[in-house]
C-alpha cells in the first residue's frame, strides 16, 4: 500500500494547498489576467504549480529512497519551479526560460545520470555518448516546452500529463521498477488534486511553474521507465505517451517558420485552437483531446514489447492521421453539428423525475447516498480485525479538533479543517478495507456493491440537481478511465493487486465527500458523518490496543 499512500498524500496535499495559496495569489503577483489569446474573462490565480510541487515532494519524501535519479529529478524540478514562479510574476523572455530549462536538464543528467542509452532501430542498439547525451538533452527540453505550450485550455495540460503518468506507471510496473511506479503515481495524485480546481471553468491555473515542472518530470520518468538493463519494454514508448504535445509543438513551430515568424512567437495555431475553430466547445475540445491521449496510452501499453522501429512508425502514423484529419476538416469547411450539443442525459433525468414527485426525488437519493456511505463505514470497521494505534490516535486528534472548532463556532476555520479531515478519513477507510487480512468473499463483494450504489446515487443526484445540470466534464472522463479501465490493465503487470482497487474506491468516495460537504444543510449532516466515523475508528483502535 506504499504506492497508494504516495498517491493519496500527493492528492490531499495539493487539494488542501490550492485554496489556501489562491487567497494569497494577488499579494504574490501570481494572477493570470485576461488577454486576446486567453479564454478566461476574469483574473485567475496561477498557483497550481506550487501546490503540485509541494504535493509531489511530500509524497516522495515518505515513499521513495533518495537515489541519484530521484535527486536529479528533484533538483531539476526545483530549478524549473523557481524560474516558473518568476515567469508567472513578471513574464520572463524565452531566453531566460531556456536558461532555466537548460540548467534543470543539465542537473538531472549530471546528478541523476538520466540518459537515453538504448534505442533499437534496425541494427542500432546501445548509443554512444556522443549520440546519447544530445538526444536526452533535446528530448527533455522539447517535452518540457511541449507541455508548457499545450497549456491553453482548462484542464488540458494537467489531464494529458495525468494520463501519461498512468502509462508510465504501467510500463515501469511491467519492468518491476517500483521506484519509478511510485514516483509516477505520486505525481499523478498531485495532478488529480489540482484538476479538481482546474476543470472548466477553472478556478486556478498551474502557470508556467506547473506546466514546465509537469513536462520535465513526465519526460524524466518516461526515460527512467524505458531505459536501463531491467527495463523489458520498448525504449521508444515515450514518443507515444507524449505524442500529442510533441506533434502539436512541432506543427505549430513549422507553421510559424513557414509564415516567416519566430517559432517562439504566440499565435492561435495549437491543436486546441484548431478544435475550437471547428465549432467544438471548450469542454468538448478538452474531452476529445483526452480521448486521443487515452487511445495513444492504450497503444503504448499493448505495443510495449514491440521493436522501437514499430513504435516510431506508429507514432508517425498517428501524427499524420491527426494532422491530415484536421487539415481535411478545415479545408472542407466542416463544423460540429449543433445536434451534437444536445444533452442526452436530460431525458434520463426527466424519466427519473417522472417516477417520483420532483420534490421527493432529491431527498430519496440523498438518503440512499447517506445510507450507503454509513453501511460501507460500518462494514469496513467491523471487518477490520485490528485498527492500528497510530490510526486511532490520528482519528482521535481530528475528532477533538473538530469538536473544539464546532463548540468555538469558528466557522471559517471549521470549513477549512473539515475537508482535509474528511479526505483523511476516506483514505483510512479504504486503507482498512484493502488491508484487512483473510476477508471473506461476501464482505469483499458487499463493499464493492456499496461503492457501486454510492457512486450511482451520486451521479443521479448530479442529474437532478437544480443548481447543476449533469454533463460529463473533462475530469469525469479521467476519473472514469482511472477507476474502470486502469485496474484491468494492471492485471498483466507487477502492481500490487490491492492498489488499483484502493485507488478506484478512494476516487469514488472522495467525489461523494465533496458532494456532501456542498450540501446546504448548515453542514450538519456531513459534519455528523465525519465526527461519527472518526469516533468509531478511534474507539475501535484504542480498544484493540488496550486488549
Amino acid at each position: 500500500m506504499q504506492m497508494f499512500l504516495a498517491f493519496v498524500v500527493a492528492l490531499l496535499t495539493t487539494a488542501t494547498l490550492v485554496p489556501l495559496l489562491a487567497r494569497w495569489a494577488p499579494f504574490m503577483g501570481l494572477t493570470d489576467r485576461p488577454g486576446p489569446r486567453k479564454v478566461h474573462c476574469t483574473p485567475v490565480p496561477r498557483i497550481g504549480g506550487v501546490a503540485m510541487a509541494v504535493g509531489i515532494l511530500a509524497a516522495i519524501l515518505i515513499s521513495v529512497q533518495l537515489t541519484p535519479a530521484v535527486a536529479g529529478l528533484l533538483l531539476g524540478l526545483a530549478v524549473l519551479l523557481v524560474f516558473g514562479i518568476y515567469d508567472d510574476r513578471m513574464a520572463l523572455g524565452y531566453r531566460a526560460k531556456f536558461a532555466g530549462q537548460i540548467l534543470a536538464v543539465a542537473l538531472c543528467m549530471i546528478v541523476g545520470r538520466v540518459h537515453i542509452d538504448v534505442l533499437t532501430v534496425g541494427t542500432l542498439g546501445p548509443l554512444p555518448a556522443i549520440v546519447s547525451l544530445p538526444l536526452t538533452f533535446v528530448f527533455l527540453i522539447g517535452v518540457t516546452n511541449a507541455v508548457n505550450l499545450s497549456d491553453g485550455l482548462d484542464g488540458l495540460a494537467g489531464g494529458l500529463v495525468l494520463l501519461c503518468l498512468c502509462g508510465i506507471a504501467l510500463l515501469a510496473a511491467a519492468s518491476t521498477n517500483m521506484a519509478v511506479t511510485t514516483l509516477a503515481l505520486s505525481e499523478a495524485g498531485a495532478v488529480l488534486g489540482f484538476l479538481r480546481f482546474n476543470t472548466h471553468p477553472a478556478r486556478v491555473f498551474m502557470g508556467d511553474a506547473g506546466s514546465q515542472v509537469l513536462g520535465f518530470t513526465a519526460g524524466v520518468l518516461a526515460i527512467l521507465a524505458t531505459q536501463g538493463e531491467s527495463s523489458a519494454v520498448s525504449a521508444a514508448l515515450p514518443l507515444l505517451l507524449l505524442a500529442l504535445p510533441i506533434v502539436d509543438t512541432l506543427t505549430v513551430m513549422l507553421i510559424r517558420l513557414r509564415a516567416g515568424r519566430s517559432p517562439f512567437s504566440a499565435d492561435s495555431s495549437h491543436l486546441h485552437h484548431r478544435l475550437l475553430g471547428l465549432g467544438f466547445t471548450h469542454r468538448e475540445a478538452v474531452i476529445l483531446i483526452y480521448v486521443m491521449q487515452i487511445a495513444l496510452l492504450l497503444c503504448a501499453y499493448f505495443l510495449r514489447f514491440e521493436s522501437d522501429l514499430d513504435i516510431i512508425l506508429v507514432f508517425c502514423g498517428c501524427g499524420a492521421l491527426l494532422l491530415g484529419t484536421l487539415h481535411l476538416a478545415a479545408s472542407s469547411g466542416w463544423r460540429v453539428p449543433q445536434a451534437l450539443s444536445i444533452d442526452v442525459f436530460a431525458k434520463v433525468a426527466h424519466f427519473a423525475g417522472s417516477l417520483l414527485p420532483a420534490a421527493r426525488l432529491p431527498t430519496l437519493v440523498l438518503g440512499i447516498l447517506s445510507t450507503g456511505l454509513a453501511a460501507y463505514i460500518v462494514i469496513v470497521i467491523a471487518a477490520s480485525k485490528r485498527v492500528g494505534g497510530d490510526v486511532a490516535v490520528l482519528s482521535l486528534i481530528m475528532l477533538v479538533v473538530l469538536a473544539f472548532l464546532s463548540s468555538w463556532r469558528a466557522e471559517r476555520s471549521l470549513r477549512w479543517f473539515e475537508r482535509p479531515a474528511a479526505y483523511i478519513s476516506i483514505v483510512v477507510l479504504v486503507y482498512l478495507d484493502e488491508t484487512t487480512p483473510a476477508k471473506s468473499a461476501l464482505l469483499t463483494a458487499l463493499s464493492w456493491v456499496l461503492i457501486a450504489i454510492i457512486g450511482a446515487a451520486a451521479v443521479l443526484r448530479l442529474w437532478i440537481s437544480p443548481t447543476r445540470r449533469f454533463e460529463a466534464n473533462s475530469l469525469d472522463v479521467l476519473v472514469v478511465f482511472i477507476a474502470l479501465v486502469m485496474p484491468h490493465l494492471t492485471r498483466s503487470t507487477s502492481l500490487p493487486s490491492d492498489l488499483p482497487a484502493g485507488i478506484a474506491k478512494a476516487i469514488v468516495l472522495l467525489y461523494v465527500v465533496e458532494m456532501m460537504l456542498a450540501i446546504d444543510l448548515k453542514r450538519l449532516m456531513p459534519r455528523a458523518f465525519l465526527a461519527l466515523t472518526l469516533a468509531v475508528i478511534a474507539a475501535r483502535g484504542l480498544l484493540a490496543t488496550s486488549t
